[in-house]
Order: structure tokens, then sequence, then C-alpha cells
């Protein structure tokens, strides 16, 4: 590597070393929320926000519900990776969330599709979607905001 190659690598490593990080989206929550335990993970949610578990097959199951909104999950080997969820139809972020990496999508017409989000990789071979229906505008903000609190033990 020349010296300037050399300057330009050690100016950029000062920079990303010296950067304060960004705080995490779900440490700033609006007060009134409340953490929700699934066993298996956890999420924050407004008060009057329930957990449900529900009867699954092949995986555990269950759902969050709470300001007219349902969210269901599905946690196990077989969990849907939102593959039919492709643009321009959707709108499509790869995100840190809960220090897992996942994939969140939603429809690019509030009301119209999946709001969800998707962990390849949890503990295990074991994955994680969480998802809404149909959500309007309001909805989907605040599933997506639900979505970026989700927490695994």
């Amino acid at each position: 590597m020349n010296q300037l190659g050399l300057f330009v690598f050690n100016t950029i490593l000062s920079l990303v070393v010296s950067c304060p990080s960004l705080p995490a989206r779900a440490e700033t929550l609006d007060a009134g929320w409340t953490k929700l335990e699934a066993g298996a993970f956890s999420l924050n949610a407004p008060s009057g926000w329930e957990f449900h578990k529900k009867r699954g097959v092949d995986s555990y199951v269950g759902e969050f519900s709470g300001d007219g909104i349902v969210l269901k999950f599905d946690y196990g080997r077989y969990s849907n990776a939102l593959s039919d969820a492709v643009a321009p139809k959707y709108i499509i972020t790869q995100e840190q969330v809960g220090g897992h990496k996942s994939k969140i999508v939603h429809p690019s017409a509030s009301g119209h599709g999946l709001t969800a989000i998707y962990f390849a990789k949890v503990v295990g071979s074991d994955k994680l979607c969480l998802w809404g229906q149909d959500l309007t505008e309001s909805q989907q903000e605040l599933a997506l905001k639900i979505f970026r609190t989700i927490r695994f033990p």
C-alpha cells in the first residue's frame, strides 16, 4: 500500500473508531410502553397490549394484540422467510435488531399485505417471523416500532 493509501486508510479507521455509536431505537421508547415476554423472545408495546400463546404444530406460535392490531408470530425451524415480499410491492430493509440480523418488510401501499420482521437465525436452527396483515399506515408505523424492540434472552 502506498503512503497515500495508508494515510486514507488510517484516517477512515480513526474516524470509525472515534465516532460515538448511535443509541438503539428501542432505547427511546415512549412512556407507558411495557415489556411483553413470549419466552423465546420479548418485545415492548404500548400499555394495554397482550400476549397470547397459540397451539402450533411444528413450532412455537402466538400473537400480540392491542390498539386494533394483531401481530402473529411463528418461532421455529420453518418460519416464513418472507421470500414472497418483493419490490416494488414491498419496501424491504435489513436491520440489526436485538443483536441479530433481521429482514423487515412492509407494503409500499399501506393496507395491502404483510408488515413483518424475519430473523433467519435466532437460536440453533430456529427462525422467527412476526407479522401483521393489511395494516393501516399508522398501524404499520406502530408495528415497525414494536418490531425494533424485539430482544432474545
